[in-house]
């Protein structure tokens, strides 16, 4: 699975015509990720200063300085967001010409259900391109640099955090894999109903298999995603009672309390979104799958997802 992820990533970056304006706005929305961390320490400090009774002064400064922050933030994080959006727009119709402009399908029913092939993988890739442009890079970023800050803040805490994100990523990674083979058996439903529609009207039994098909989709992801959140739920109650603790103790002030919690919040919000990421890059993987196990499409073959020497940014 992962061999075929890193296929897929590999493969959607070949496709991009425009790589110099995609990488250069991706640039300035990692740039973006990094200035909310920074806005949530200088809060803390704030608090910090209320509570030792600091000079209205060093307070103010503090204040301006989020204020500087959240401007920075706003206007690079939307300016590259909106931009990255016109670059996605784009890459969906490099998807379209790559693979269609190979293909060769003996009857109209063998086409549209080529067309729908590429029409799902390219829907998924756009829709795991828009999401990691926001808010997966933030998350990305912030799971690197947290632990880093909670590290220096608190070791309990620290330890806490990793033990958090390893169990929450193993669960996620068992979960994914079973929603990619349901995954994969909808896309197979949609292939073929769209394929039948587009020829006559009698699609009532392609209905009725797509219908219960995507129930047990839609279930499994009520299973997966009730496990992440209690996982979730489970640590921020342990860590939320350890500051609690820890402040009765007189080992801890309010501020690190805030700073501690604001972070482990942000952990939650950050690991959910690349859940959404790693389910999304499910569906982009099962629909290049079914690109290249379709014998319409000659430009991928279904040995490149399994060969360890293809390379597909050659």
């Amino acid at each position: 699975m992962i061999q075929k992820t890193k296929f897929t990533i590999a493969l959607v970056f070949k496709i991009i015509q425009n790589k110099k304006r995609f990488l250069f706005w991706l640039s300035v929305r990692l740039f973006s990720a990094l200035l909310p961390l920074l806005g949530t320490y200088l809060f803390s400090k704030v608090i910090a200063d209320i509570e030792t009774e600091a000079v209205f002064s060093s307070i103010f400064f503090l204040i301006l300085l989020i204020l500087i922050v959240r401007i920075i933030d706003n206007i690079s994080r939307l300016r590259s967001i909106f931009k990255l959006d016109e670059c996605i727009s784009d890459i969906g119709f490099d998807i379209h010409n790559y693979f269609v402009k190979d293909l060769n399908a003996e009857t109209k029913e063998e086409r549209h259900k080529s067309i729908q092939a590429i029409r799902n993988f390219a829907d998924a890739a756009n829709v795991t391109l828009s999401l990691f442009r926001q808010p997966g890079i933030d998350s990305l970023i912030s799971l690197i640099i947290i632990p880093v800050i909670l590290f220096f803040v608190d070791f309990k805490v620290f330890v806490l955090e990793i033990s958090y994100i390893i169990i929450y990523l193993l669960i996620d990674q068992y979960t994914t894999q079973k929603y990619s083979q349901y995954r994969n058996i909808q896309n197979t439903k949609i292939e073929n109903y769209y394929g039948k529609l587009q020829e006559n009207s009698d699609v009532e039994l392609e209905q009725k298999t797509f219908t219960r098909h995507f129930s047990r989709l839609s279930n499994w992801n009520f299973v997966e995603w009730s496990l992440l959140q209690n996982t979730a739920v489970f640590f921020y109650t342990l860590i939320l009672a350890y500051c609690i603790i820890a402040v009765f103790s007189g080992y801890k002030q309010i501020s690190d309390v805030v700073l501690i919690m604001g972070y482990i919040v942000s952990t939650q919000t950050f690991l959910n979104s690349f859940s959404d990421i790693r389910d999304s890059l499910a569906n982009t993987t099962v629909a290049i799958e079914h690109l290249a196990s379709n014998k319409n499409i000659s430009v991928l073959d279904f040995k490149d997802l399994t060969n360890d020497t293809f390379n597909p940014l050659a």
